[in-house]
């Protein structure tokens, strides 16, 4: 089914990724500061053992993102607040939107580029991507959020995408065909997914959390928190809690926890240095408090 969102359908506000051009000088060497990097192991990051890609390896269960300025990944340790620099991102594609990890190691990002946007497979364990084409796209999608959660009928997951507008779309696993799921209550959410299949997103402009229904995009839960900020967003779940980078003027992204059992927003990691464009946890993280 396709359908016809309409060109109005796809305007941002005022988030600074309103915009397809690349931004300047992406092949800079800016990094944060070295109190927040820690060494990363490369033969640790690799998620393909003898060719096969493994399934939730464990450098897969923590946070990943996406920065511009450079273009590169990072990972994101929950428990020591540090970044580990995964490299630079080697790809012909500029402007990053969004990004989600997958289960077997795997970063999905969405970039935009001539009003044009893309999704974009890059293995973790060697940073080489390539173009997902993703089937039945509806005509004026525009830009979307986007992450993965647990199926609940099978032990496979499902990449779920959410526009601007608040439409949710559901992207079948074995055809990669786009199917609308609903409309949410949310407007520019990011998306995150949970290993025992539940899905939420995030609007920065409100700080509002939502758990969706997956077949519908109805909220479930709604939770509201303090971050709040229209610049550059991202979006992650760890531990049970949430994990949002923000980034406002000319600072660096800042990490903020919100955590539901408590209602508790917190600043984690004040300006990382880092220009925070997308963050994903697979769903082979932990969705409970980690002891």
């Amino acid at each position: 089914m396709v359908v016809v969102l309409g060109a109005s359908a796809v305007q941002c506000s005022s988030s600074s990724r309103d915009g397809y051009e690349a931004p300047p000088d992406p092949d800079s060497d800016a990094a944060p500061p070295e109190q927040l990097i820690s060494p990363v192991d490369a033969a640790a990051e690799a998620s393909v053992a003898n060719g096969i890609d493994q399934d939730c390896t464990g450098e897969n269960k923590q946070i990943y993102v996406v920065t511009r300025r450079p273009d590169a990944i990072y990972r994101f340790d929950p428990a020591s607040l540090t970044f580990a620099l995964v490299g630079k991102i080697d790809c012909p594609y500029r402007n990053i939107i969004s990004m989600a990890i997958d289960r077997r190691g795997y970063a999905w990002v969405s970039v935009g580029g001539a009003g044009v946007v893309k999704t974009v497979n890059v293995r973790l364990a060697d940073l080489q991507c390539k173009e997902v084409v993703l089937n039945n796209v509806p005509v004026g999608m525009g830009m979307y959020g986007m992450g993965f959660v647990k199926n609940d009928s099978s032990t496979g997951e499902s990449l779920f995408l959410h526009n601007f507008s608040s439409y949710l779309f559901r992207v079948e696993p074995a055809t990669r065909d786009v199917s609308l799921v609903g409309r949410s209550s949310l407007e520019m959410a990011e998306l995150t997914g949970t290993g025992d299949g539940k899905l939420f997103g995030y609007n920065p402009g409100t700080g509002v959390i939502a758990r969706f229904d997956k077949t519908s995009g109805a909220s479930l839960e709604t939770y509201r928190t303090s971050a709040v900020a229209l610049g550059n967003w991202a979006f992650a779940q760890w531990g049970g809690d949430f994990w949002i980078f923000l980034r406002e003027g000319e600072t660096g992204s800042t990490v903020y926890r919100y955590s539901p059992a408590t209602d508790e927003t917190t600043v984690a990691t004040k300006n990382t240095g880092l220009d925070i464009l997308g963050a994903g946890s697979s769903t082979c993280a932990p969705f409970k408090p980690v002891q």
